[in-house]
């Protein structure tokens, strides 16, 4: 077979091979392909209205309370307060604790940390104040919903009546699980006992008890013989004295 002969004068395009210019032509353009699309800048400008339009009217139910005069802490007066503007909180921005019982949790944490169930969340009176906040992970995500730690085991204690049997609550949710996934196991034990067996729990398309029809047996050493179904070629190994 020839070799192709080298032309130090022919200019890169002339290099690429056929079978890549073909792949080339017919293939989308790098902009289309990567699936980048010329509205998805009004897509996620339409999410982000419909997002501030949903804060707007769960926060309409708060905005007739009245400011109080003092703060709950200091008792100094309620002058800036981010917390009594985002979840109606009466403490100033100088005795906020964020690392505390101001913390702000997601809303899959409340419900997994605490029991706390959406109902007790959104319907149960006064429903909880609620700030959402892009998803750090992906912005595509829905947003994230945050609550007030201190306001969530306020909650707590409406819902489950004290810390105590919340944590009476949370042992048996764990013993249950572990009841669960010991049963499971048990049932995959016995189907696989039960596979190797090829006992009579075996059942045909017909849904009857399948029934093994051994053929001749065969000595495989000593007193070891074996003998296999003639229907669903299940072996079986036994000794003959």
């Amino acid at each position: 077979m020839p070799k192709r002969s080298y032309n130090p004068s022919a200019n890169e395009e002339d290099k690429v091979p056929i079978v890549e210019k073909l792949y080339r032509e017919n293939q989308e353009s790098d902009y289309i392909g990567g699936g980048f699309c010329e509205d998805d800048d009004e897509v996620q400008e339409r999410r982000e209205q419909i997002s501030e339009m949903r804060q707007k009217r769960a926060d309409a139910a708060f905005s007739s309370t009245k400011t109080p005069d003092n703060c709950e802490k200091c008792e100094k007066v309620l002058m800036d307060s981010w917390l009594w503007e985002r979840y109606n909180c009466a403490v100033c921005d100088a005795c906020r604790d964020d690392k505390g019982e101001h913390k702000l949790l997601a809303r899959t944490e409340v419900k997994t940390t605490y029991m706390l169930k959406d109902c007790d969340l959104d319907l149960r009176k006064p429903p909880l104040r609620f700030w959402a906040k892009k998803n750090p992970h992906n912005p595509r995500y829905g947003d994230m919903k945050l609550y007030l730690k201190c306001q969530v085991e306020q909650r707590v204690i409406e819902v489950h009546g004290s810390f105590e049997e919340l944590e009476m609550k949370k042992e048996i949710r764990e013993q249950s699980k572990e009841v669960r996934a010991e049963k499971q196991f048990e049932k995959k034990l016995k189907d696989l006992r039960q596979q190797i067996r090829g006992n009579a729990g075996m059942r045909t398309d017909f849904g009857k008890p399948h029934t093994h029809e051994f053929g001749k047996e065969t000595h495989v050493k000593e007193d070891t013989w074996k003998r296999t179904c003639s229907t669903c070629e299940y072996e079986e190994v036994f000794e003959k004295l």
